[in-house]
């Protein structure tokens, strides 16, 4: 109980940017295992990207509980925030010619549900990266 007391607002906003970056990157996985998109293979990229970002945020906050706030420690949540950025930015560029087409000359319930993953992916990899920023502001332990 202890644990939970002493917790500030940037520890659930860093927690909260965990969950969102790995949904982000279970839906970059599921959208690059559809019908549509399987061609396209996965991006190395992206998931290195996420999976980056979310060791710099878990390094962050364990980082903070071990050794309190030091300075060496909050330019995680920046570069962290940046990798986010830089998923998010790559995920839409290898998939933005594909969603033309398909909300072009393709449109149909297959190619749409295939779609639709891709969008909630980038959904999902935007708000990691929102909250990312976000949370960068704020402490993660009271004092």
């Amino acid at each position: 109980m202890e644990f939970i007391k002493k917790q500030s607002a940037g520890f659930y906003l860093t927690a909260l940017t965990v969950i969102l970056a790995i949904v982000g990157l279970i839906f970059y996985m599921i959208n690059c295992n559809t019908a549509y998109f399987s061609n396209l293979g996965v991006n190395a990229a992206v998931v290195a990207c996420i999976v980056i970002a979310v060791i710099l945020e878990l390094v962050f906050i364990i980082g903070s509980e071990t050794l309190g706030a030091k300075i060496y420690l909050d330019i995680l949540p920046i570069v962290s925030a940046v990798m986010l950025m830089v998923a998010f930015v790559i995920f839409i560029s290898v998939r933005v010619n594909n969603i033309a087409t398909i909300l072009s000359f393709e449109r149909n319930a297959q190619t749409l549900a295939d779609l639709s993953s891709a969008i909630i992916g980038m959904g999902f990899c935007f708000g990691a990266a929102v909250f990312s920023i976000i949370a960068s502001f704020f402490k993660i332990i009271k004092d």
